[in-house]
């Protein structure tokens, strides 16, 4: 199987990642979820170099049935970035200058805050700026929404929680602690649980469903559409017959291969329906294999939220992924 790595490989060598060692005594990092400040002037902010920086970051989030931008945007110019906001969780600082001979991309964790990430996007000009933040467009909000993740998920392990969920655990072999909320277990069967909050409005829901590992190729993206619309639909259906099922027509689902603590994982990410039934909504899969049980497992989160803004409930539950462990078998000795 083929092991593929988050956007650091991703062009060229001009995108760098760099990390400072976490400080003792810092606070947690504060601001709202999925807000980003920008440093930046406001000649800048206005000319081709700000554009090109605010396009990146209020881009439609993918797999939402109405347009939402991935990030909220703050903008502060240098003299105003004071110690007020420096405990920010998610900092951009563009920089244009002679000094540099190439553009580069260079991430810094935990400067002022714990959990706090600062991109540095710098270039000789605007010309190379524009042309490079638009090229790694991806990159740049791909690395921040990923950055969201992991910390929900830290909150998530850490905030005064018992343990991982029990019936993962005991069904699937693995570690993986969901939001709370999500009292009611809609099924419980030997390969397939169906948690929910059951709200009106704003629905969350939690599915994890297993099956053996046969081949590589379950992880291509038609395989896993198919399989998906074959379990899911088989567990999960309404009113007037209806199945649920993947939206492949008004948006295709968007399919990815990542690795997450050394494990393979691949994702889909789009929009369910009821076959028979007006009813939809964004959802995120991952499957990857249990290499102590031999079965792929797939966690899925859902949300049907109708007539509200869905991007943050989504990434509430996505969250969750973050925390997926599998336990270490005992070793014996014989």
């Amino acid at each position: 199987m083929k092991h593929f790595y988050l956007f650091l490989s991703l062009i060229a060598a001009v995108v760098l990642f760099a990390s400072c060692d976490q400080m003792p005594g810092l606070l947690a990092a504060s601001s709202a979820s999925n807000e980003v400040i920008v440093v930046m002037n406001d000649k800048a902010w206005e000319e081709e170099s700000g554009r090109a920086v605010f396009g990146v970051l209020s881009s439609n989030a993918k797999g939402l049935p109405q347009a939402e931008p991935n990030f909220r945007i703050i903008k502060l110019t240098p003299e105003n970035f004071t110690r007020t906001f420096r405990t920010a969780r998610n900092i951009v600082i563009p920089e244009i200058s002679n000094i540099y001979s190439a553009p580069a991309l260079n991430a810094n964790i935990d400067v002022y805050a714990v959990g706090q990430v600062i991109l540095n996007i710098v270039a000789p000009d605007t010309a190379s700026f524009v042309q490079f933040v638009t090229e790694n467009r991806e990159v740049i909000v791909d690395y921040i929404i990923e950055k969201e993740l992991e910390r929900n998920a830290r909150w998530l392990m850490h905030s005064g929680r018992s343990g991982p969920l029990t019936r993962a655990q005991e069904m699937f072999g693995i570690n993986i602690f969901p939001p709370r909320g999500l009292p009611n277990v809609l099924i419980d069967s030997r390969d397939f649980y169906w948690a929910s909050n059951n709200a009106n409005r704003s629905r969350q829901d939690l599915v994890i469903y297993q099956f053996p590992y046969t081949s590589p190729d379950i992880f291509q993206k038609d395989s896993l559409v198919a399989i998906r619309n074959r379990i899911v639909g088989d567990h999960i259906q309404g009113s007037f017959n209806s199945r649920m099922s993947t939206n492949t027509t008004t948006y295709p689902p968007h399919f990815r291969e990542l690795e997450v603590d050394g494990i393979y994982r691949a994702e889909l990410r789009g929009l369910w329906e009821m076959d028979a039934d007006f009813m939809g909504g964004p959802f995120v899969m991952q499957a990857f294999v249990n290499e102590n049980t031999a079965q792929v497992i797939v966690v899925e989160v859902l949300v049907y939220a109708p007539e509200t803004t869905k991007r943050n409930l989504i990434r509430n539950m996505e969250a969750s992924f973050y925390t997926i462990s599998m336990p270490q078998l005992p070793d014996f000795d014989f």
